[in-house]
Formats: structure tokens, sequence, C-alpha cells
């Protein structure tokens, strides 16, 4: 009986332990949370999550990141990213409660890369992707570097065209605005106005 019993006390250890290691412990992790500040059922990963569990997809209102990570609407990193840290009591805040479908450590270079490389479907994402093709113009909604939503202007527009092997840009808004973004060499910055709804024209 007492063998059984210190079992059962250190199986109880290990459990409190594993729950409260990763937000804070070694290494990063990101904990997401059913409801907003922190409430409800909890979810963690340490690594490069593709596909979060049925149970846990799209279900998500706050979260807690240890580390910078890259967060996803869809899954494989696609749709909108938004690199998050720290705490986010209300996911919406971002424009990702009840959105978020995959999720990475966000511990790559900054920069823009080869359009083969890290370059992202419309809404962000996986490499080689392309923007959505018109008569003269390819248009790109959500258009990031690496996951990470890009500073407004028209120097970072007309960029991005030119990298995605277009001509320049024919139109953009920045009427939204995110808590991080990066200018147009893919440098990290603050919260600022960034490019949405972008037509490249064709050569």
């Amino acid at each position: 009986m007492r063998l059984l019993t210190m079992a059962a006390v250190a199986a109880t250890t290990l459990a409190t332990a594993a729950s409260a290691q990763p937000y804070g412990g070694r290494g990063g992790s990101a904990t997401l949370y059913e409801f907003p500040n922190f409430q409800g059922r909890q979810f963690t990963v340490s690594s490069e999550t593709t596909n979060l569990p049925r149970q846990f997809n799209d279900l998500a209102r706050s979260a807690r990141f240890n580390g910078r990570w890259t967060v996803c609407e869809n899954a494989d990193f696609g749709g909108r990213c938004v690199e998050l840290s720290g705490d986010v009591p209300e996911l919406n805040s971002v424009g990702l409660a009840e959105r978020i479908s995959s999720l990475r450590p966000a511990g790559r270079d900054g920069g823009w890369g080869r359009p083969d490389d890290d370059w992202d479907r419309p809404g962000g994402g996986r490499p080689g992707g392309r923007g959505i093709d018109g008569a003269r113009t390819v248009f790109y909604p959500y258009p990031t570097i690496r996951g990470s939503d890009i500073a407004a202007g028209s120097t970072s527009a007309n960029e991005f065209c030119r990298r995605m092997g277009h001509g320049g840009a024919a139109h953009y808004d920045s009427s939204e605005r995110a808590p991080r973004a990066v200018d147009w060499n893919g440098r990290p910055i603050g919260p600022s106005p960034v490019l949405r709804d972008l037509l490249c024209r064709k050569y």
C-alpha cells in the first residue's frame, strides 16, 4: 500500500511538472487557451505543428508564447500568418480568434529570400505560393515576408511585387494595423499599418 501511494505521488508530481513546463520552461513553447484571458481548456506545443488536433483546431481565443512564434490561419502555415510573442489575452486583437490551425517557432532570419524560398500564397504560408491571377494584375490579399505582416508603403508594395516576379504595385490598402510588422527588407519593426489587398502589375 505504501509503495502504491508513493507511486501515485510521483505520478502526480511528474504530471504537475509537465503541465507547468511548457510556459517559461527550457526552449520555446506556445500554449493556446479555449477562452479569452487564458481560461478554459489549453493545448501546448513546443515545436513546429503543421495541423492542430481536431479538438483544438480553430478554437483558441487567447495564448501565451515563450519566444517568438509564427501563427497561421490554415494547416501547413497557409492563410494569414502573424508573428507573436508573450501573452495575448484576446487573439481577436490580432484577428486570429478561433482561427489558428498551425504554428511554429519564428527562429529564422528575416529578409525577403528567393521567390521559391519561404514565399507566400495569398494570405501567407508555403514556399512557391503565388497570388491570384487577373488579366493584367496578380492579387495578394495578405502579403507577408516569411509569415510576418509588411509595413505599408509604396516602397514595400513595389518591392514585394518585384520580388514575386511581377512589375510594380498597382494598388494596396493600408487601413489595417498590426502589433508587429517588418519593413521591406524584412527587419522587425513595431506597430504599423500593413499591406493588404495588394495588386501587382504583370510585366
